[in-house]
């Protein structure tokens, strides 16, 4: 009791001086099973270091340089975070800390596990750097190594919520009382800039670690790694992005400071040993991509952090963004984006010289339904009265385009990389412009959402279980439509997710990703914001569906395949759910 009333006398102090609630909390008060998250932690990251230090391959050779020190300083960070948090009587903040770096432990257990596979193969030349080709075995270090990764996605997930905390305890009242959520202003804008340093974050993860001029360190992005690889990286980039948008959109202070330094000093796990390697060992260059994705995680947790501090949240709220406002540039970037799509469609995407013939650019053909699905969507944004019920569809329909350009790019660097002789035209520019716009207005409009939202008293929404067994059907349509191929011939080899993996694989991630996002967000959505975003998904997905109709012509024979059936399938599905929450009563209450 007397902790309960410690923890009332310094939030009503903090309230009486205009300044955002803060609860200190004392280690009496930290739950207990934020504790033994801590102790994972703390093991979790003696395992980290000892995996290396015993060795993980058999015999191996020698690491490029001495890296042990470097990736023992960072295992031990996100739990230190955590622990010295705790210390400074913020316990929700570690524990928040704990959460985001056990997001990305996953992929980075999938991409060591390559060790045991073909360690030749790993481009690791932290660990080591092959002088030969002679077969390598994993060793003992490897599974040590690995059980430190699922430490730290067991203390991850004990420290999630409330950690188990009991109503009513002061850890448990930093989640309950609402008068310390984070402003509207806040919580937006850091929305939208997590939603730029995701996509940066996870485009940086996806690229080459280094240059490397030694053939015996290989220097693959996900394209070029090998598959077990390959899928730790994609987890590592989709997990690293999520932390990112669900760490800076947190109505929390304390989720939003630590998750989204959790998933940064996991990041850092990640691209300063690629960075060291690229400085400190002989025949290897730094590279981009691991520069924009760690710049981009420490841009936005900065932000994060100076953002949360807030003098007077009353004041803040008195100067919230305006919806209005956010729709008007919405619509206005989702017409530029349209535009640009149809400039794409008619114009040269390849340019030729020295007489050759200038292959046919089939895939451009799907941004003109792009272009018009977006321009019916952005018309309705520029008026006040519309621009509410629109959003939602448009936010997700938008993608589409990006989805195009994806596919269309495959095609001109397929060319150009075929020969000297070809360069890119026009329409390659115009369709990478329309990209950018698109993600800009489909930002622009996920930040209206947020600014809508607060306006909505949404504690006592639950799942609409009337949407189950459609958005059910739909995710599992949603899996085989992006991740099968739409078109099948002889001799035809279409891009995947699974296999394959190309230029063009980036929207077919894009597009599913967003898709399944959806599905999961709109079966707890008010019924008139849930129809309205399954409808732009299954906007989203019939623009998937026309590549068949529209590009069957490149290759002879060509037939429909499962893709394009199973993106039929989900478009009706995601019609039918939307149709069902456009008919529900409404069940939320305002807060003013």
């Amino acid at each position: 009791m007397t902790s309960r009333i410690r923890t009332s006398l310094l939030r009503h102090a903090d309230q009486a001086d205009g300044a955002v609630p803060v609860v200190r909390i004392g280690w009496a008060d930290v739950p207990g099973r934020l504790r033994v998250a801590l102790f994972l932690g703390v093991a979790g990251a003696v395992l980290l270091v000892a995996g290396p230090a015993i060795g993980l391959v058999e015999d191996g050779p020698a690491a490029g340089f001495g890296a042990l020190p470097v990736l023992a300083a960072l295992a031990v960070v996100p739990p230190l975070l955590a622990i010295g948090f705790v210390v400074a009587k913020a316990p929700a903040t570690g524990a928040a800390v704990l959460v985001g770096s056990a997001m990305l432990a996953p992929g980075r257990a999938l991409v060591d596990a390559q060790f045991a596979v073909d360690p030749l193969l790993t481009s690791r030349p932290e660990i080591l750097v092959p002088t030969v080709l002679a077969p390598l075995s994993a060793a003992p270090g490897l599974w040590l190594l690995l059980a430190g990764h699922g430490a730290m996605a067991l203390a991850g997930l004990l420290a999630v919520g409330r950690a188990g905390a009991i109503p009513g305890t002061p850890y448990a009242s930093e989640f309950d009382d609402h008068s310390a959520d984070r402003s509207t202003k806040a919580q937006g804008t850091s929305l939208v800039l997590a939603l730029i340093a995701a996509l940066l974050a996870a485009v940086g993860l996806l690229l080459a670690p280094f240059r490397s001029d030694n053939a015996f360190v290989l220097a693959s992005s996900v394209i070029d790694a090998p598959p077990l690889a390959r899928f730790g990286v994609l987890l590592l980039a989709g997990a690293a992005a999520a932390g990112a948008v669900f760490g800076a959109g947190s109505a929390r202070p304390s989720v939003a400071r630590g998750v989204v330094l959790g998933v940064t000093a996991a990041v850092a796990g990640v691209t300063v040993p690629q960075l060291a390697a690229g400085t400190a060992v002989d025949h290897l260059h730094l590279a981009p991509g691991p520069v924009i994705a760690l710049s981009a995680l420490v841009a936005l947790t900065v932000a994060v952090w100076l953002l949360n501090r807030q003098e007077n949240p009353a004041e803040d709220r008195a100067t919230e963004l305006d919806t209005g406002r956010l729709h008007l540039i919405a619509g206005i970037l989702g017409l530029a984006s349209a535009a640009a799509a149809l400039a794409a469609a008619t114009s040269v995407q390849l340019v030729v010289t020295g007489g050759l013939d200038r292959p046919v650019a089939y895939s451009s053909r799907l941004f003109v339904p792009a272009a018009i699905v977006v321009l019916a969507l952005a018309v309705p944004l520029l008026f006040a009265r519309a621009a509410a019920a629109t959003r939602p569809a448009f936010a997700v329909a938008v993608i589409a385009i990006p989805l195009v350009a994806a596919s269309s790019s495959d095609a001109v660097f397929t060319a150009i990389s075929a020969s000297d002789a070809v360069s890119a035209g026009p329409g390659a520019w115009f369709g990478g412009i329309a990209a950018v716009l698109a993600v800009a207005a489909a930002c622009v409009a996920a930040l209206a959402g947020v600014v809508e939202r607060d306006d909505v008293d949404l504690t006592e929404r639950q799942a609409n279980l009337t949407l189950a067994a459609p958005l059910a059907a739909a995710a599992l349509f949603a899996i085989g439509a992006f991740g099968l191929p739409v078109l099948k011939a002889p001799g035809f080899v279409a891009p995947g997710i699974w296999s394959h993996f190309r230029p063009a694989s980036w929207g077919l991630l894009l597009g599913v990703v967003v898709v399944l996002a959806i599905i999961a967000v709109a079966a707890f959505s008010r019924p008139p914001r849930g129809g309205a975003l399954l409808a732009g998904a299954a906007a989203l997905v019939a623009v998937h569906a026309l590549e068949f109709a529209l590009t069957s012509d490149r290759a002879e024979g060509a037939t429909a395949g499962p893709g394009t059936w199973l993106s039929l399938a989900c478009v009706a599905a995601l019609l039918v759910a939307a149709l069902i929450a456009a008919i529900a009563r409404p069940a939320v209450k305002t807060r003013r």
